[in-house]
């Protein structure tokens, strides 16, 4: 149950931090480097903390 719990706040403090990036005044193709890498290290610790990494 603990792990279900840490994957929702991952994935709300990532969709927060998706959201402050997208609104920010970045150029589009720096925007979406960052989105995707906030993507992967999102996958990355949800991965290593339910123990597939």
């Amino acid at each position: 149950m603990s792990i279900l719990i840490v994957i929702l706040i991952a994935l709300v403090l990532l969709g927060l931090a998706l959201y402050i990036v997208q609104r920010s005044p970045i150029p589009s193709p720096v925007n979406w480097m960052i989105q995707l890498v906030l993507v992967v290290i999102a996958i990355l610790f949800i991965g290593n903390r339910a123990g597939f990494f």
